[in-house]
């Protein structure tokens, strides 16, 4: 599979002629309620280029969705994935920091498309507890400054948390720190839940998770750990006597200073881990040593051993050498490397050193076979791109890396002269350890993320994903349409779980714009954002929130994305709205919300969720007094279309509360207590809401959940709050369908509810009353 001589197409101009659409569905993000209708943009003819399906003999059967204005899903249904998986598109962020590239302060890749659509339903995953293997458990920890009193605060107080930079070995010390508590000492195991916010998940479920005197590991997502959070699993967790450890970034924990249950994490003196990851592999290696045997030389004994790491830890250039590892798992790579080189002279230590400096490049090249003399001494071309999907779709479920390993080598192996029956025999062949040699994955003791290797693809280093994609990109040229063309396929299947593969998608197309902007903005990210397919768009909106994060092409990025927000296309108007809601729209909040609701005022736009999910997003990105202030205005504008979208906003905010710990307290509500503004804004947008054809049914599913929430311990500010707001909420004919809705269809559910009756009784005298939930 070797292409070192061909050259990559020549880049052109970056606005060409898009891709036939795909046939549009029914439950894409920008689809309209089934009330609204509309005009889809014209789209470009096609200029003698054959579409990427058409070419591989498929036809996309992407559950996509329309361009806006061309109808589909119910509103109701855009909302549902919007509420249900939002916490995925936060824990985007940590996978892609782990797993592709480290990113900068700008970037945060979250899963855009799970907010405008996709398969993502409204099933919750539940939370998973996996027991840690014996080879984690047992696996050497060198311990860290503090750790004698996180041990004390967690038999004490049964949950803390620690944070730090992701390298400094945290997971390590929170299990060392768990077995320390735990009984018996194995008895660890980590909780993860699949796409959504799992300490939710614990809040919700801890009497089933929770065993007496079991450990538990859990990794914070991206949205930010309260101390109320972390108050309520305190409880839980000495409810059931089970000991909880969090760790996280130090974003995660916020206000962390004096918290009796938060820990800075310090990593381990890197000469410390050294010196002990040497011993034990050179005492592994003497057992198996037999150089004194067969060549009658010195023996490899125990003061052999102890030579070696005096050698080894008196080293100036390996002291030297300890700083430019950028983790604790580099360092242990660095012990390997030498463990195996313990026999090497003094003078050949600076070429082992330096072999370790560029291992990944090194493995990447060897894992591709682009370093072999002759093409028969590499490996099979199917195994190069069954390699090449387990790289890049690192921490995925491997039934991911066989389909889309499968689908690569359908269209790259046919260039190299592979039969459809050879083709066919290779991919029967599914022999991990075969297709994937042990030396690029992790080993169940470096694996810590509870999604261990053998149910996911763990790559033995998270740079590597990024290094195979450089060494491919770099080397298979004259491939590099093919490997784009696959990646939009993968983008158009089907089944379960397919929202996190676009997302990877996405996020590698957006590194590869890195290594060829224009290139790959012509081919890929362009015709996506042209596209018909609401998925698409979504993708092309994250790709170029990857591509900015990469640091060099940010002000290409904001260049690119307002000239799809200026553009005459609507398809292109949408993904400007969508790109918007990514860690690009963070850059220039003001700016940002200008532009949003210069695109709200759109009558092509207005049968679009983008724009008020971007909105909702930047809500949730802890813009909120800026966002507040735009939808006050955009709710009171003289426009036609910018009310709905503040309305959309409002309800596609409705679910989301101030706190794991505090289920039944909305945000907006919470928000609504903080002034007479916002508690009026929020009357306004919910009138609306209740008297608009397209929103009225999620309005009065709303206020059903919220209205009974109240009557939990410590609302009592909340109920007050619904008792004054109700009669200016419902006003007109609005005040008779709310009497039935409390009498004949709530308070029969919740006949114990308070709050029910005291807005029943708010609107049969029909007073307004005062704000009297109002905090000053």
């Amino acid at each position: 599979m070797s292409d070192q001589a061909a050259e990559a197409p020549a880049a052109g101009p970056s606005d060409v002629p898009p891709p036939a659409p795909d046939a549009p569905d029914t439950t894409g993000p920008a689809a309209a309620p089934a009330e609204e209708t509309g005009h889809a943009p014209a789209g470009d003819p096609q200029a003698g280029r054959v579409p990427p399906d058409e070419r591989h003999g498929k036809q996309s059967t992407a559950d996509d969705g329309p361009s806006p204005g061309t109808g589909g899903a119910p509103a109701a249904e855009q909302q549902v994935s919007f509420e249900e998986n939002s916490t995925a598109r936060e824990n985007g962020l940590l996978k892609l920091r782990r797993n592709a590239v480290s990113l900068g302060p700008d970037g945060s890749a979250v899963y855009i498309e799970n907010m405008y659509g996709g398969d993502g339903g409204p099933q919750k995953a539940k939370v998973q507890a996996v027991p840690f293997t014996e080879a984690v458990v047992t696996a050497i920890h060198v311990e860290v400054p503090g750790q004698d009193e996180m041990k004390r605060s967690l038999t004490q107080h049964h949950v803390i948390a620690l944070y730090g930079e992701e390298g400094t070995g945290r997971r390590a010390t929170a299990t060392a720190v768990l077995m320390q508590c735990s009984r018996p000492h194995y008895a660890v195991s980590a909780l993860y839940r699949e796409d959504a916010d799992v300490l939710q998940g614990v809040c919700e479920r801890a009497d089933q998770l929770l065993e007496n005197g079991h450990g538990y590991l859990v990794e914070a997502d991206a949205r930010p750990v309260t101390a109320q959070t972390l108050d309520r699993l305190a409880q839980l967790a000495a409810r059931a006597g089970a000991y909880l450890v969090i760790t996280g970034l130090p974003s995660s924990f916020p206000g962390a200073a004096g918290d009796v249950h938060v820990f800075e994490h310090q990593g381990p003196a890197a000469m410390e881990v050294l010196e002990a990851h040497l011993r034990a592999l050179a005492t592994r290696h003497r057992h198996r040593c037999r150089r004194g045997e067969e060549d009658g030389g010195q023996p490899c004994d125990a003061a052999g051993v102890d030579r070696f790491i005096r050698r080894m830890t008196g080293d100036e250039q390996l002291k030297s050498t300890l700083g430019l590892a950028r983790s604790v798992t580099g360092v242990v790579q660095l012990a390997r490397v030498l463990a195996e080189n313990i026999h090497t002279a003094d003078e050949d230590l600076g070429d082992v050193i330096g072999r370790w400096r560029d291992w990944l490049r090194l493995l990447a090249r060897e894992m591709l076979g682009l370093d072999a003399r002759r093409e028969e001494d590499g490996p099979d071309p199917y195994h190069q791109a069954f390699r090449i999907a387990y790289s890049l779709f690192n921490g995925h479920p491997l039934s991911d890396v066989v389909e889309a390993g499968d689908l690569l080598s359908r269209i790259m192996l046919p260039h190299f002269g592979i039969s459809e029956a050879d083709l066919v025999h290779h991919m029967a062949e599914q022999n991990i350890n075969r297709l994937v040699p042990q030396e690029m994955r992790a080993s169940e003791a470096t694996a810590t993320d509870a999604r261990n290797a053998s149910r996911r693809a763990l790559l033995v280093h998270e740079q590597l994903l990024h290094t195979m994609l450089e060494s491919t990109w770099d080397a298979y040229s004259r491939l590099r349409l093919p490997l784009l063309d696959w990646l939009d396929l993968l983008v158009g299947g089907r089944g379960p779980g397919r929202e996190r593969v676009r997302v990877r998608v996405a996020q590698i197309v957006g590194l590869l714009m890195g290594h060829e902007f224009d290139f790959v903005y012509r081919e890929r990210v362009g015709p996506w954002a042209r596209s018909d397919s609401g998925v698409r768009r979504g993708c092309a909106a994250l790709a170029l929130e990857m591509a900015a994060a990469k640091g060099g092409a940010a002000d290409r990025v904001a260049s690119r994305v307002q000239d799809w927000a200026r553009s005459p296309g609507v398809a292109l108007q949408d993904s400007a709205a969508r790109a918007y809601g990514t860690s690009i729209g963070l850059r220039d909040v003001p700016a940002t919300l200008t532009e949003l609701g210069r695109l709200g005022r759109k009558p092509e736009l207005a049968t679009s969720s983008s724009v008020a999910f971007s909105t909702a997003w930047l809500f949730l990105a802890g813009r909120v007094d800026e966002v507040t202030a735009e939808l006050d205005h955009w709710a009171t504008a003289r426009d036609e279309y910018l009310p709905r979208h503040a309305v959309r906003t409002m309800l596609a905010l409705g679910r989301y509360t101030v706190g794991v710990d505090r289920p039944g307290r909305p945000a907006l509500a919470e928000l609504a207590l903080t002034s007479d503004k916002n508690a009026e804004l929020l009357v306004t947008l919910m009138n609306h809401a209740l008297t608009t054809r397209d929103t009225s049914t999620r309005a009065w599913n709303l206020l059903a959940r919220w209205l009974p929430d109240a009557d939990g311990e410590g609302n009592e500010d909340l109920a007050a709050l619904y008792e004054s707001l109700a009669p200016r909420i419902f006003t007109g004919p609005l005040r008779g369908r709310a009497r039935f809705h409390l009498d004949r269809v709530w308070l029969p559910r919740h006949k114990d509810s308070a709050t029910l009756r005291r807005v029943l009784g708010a609107l049969g005298s029909g007073t307004a009353g005062g704000n009297e939930g109002m905090r000053r």
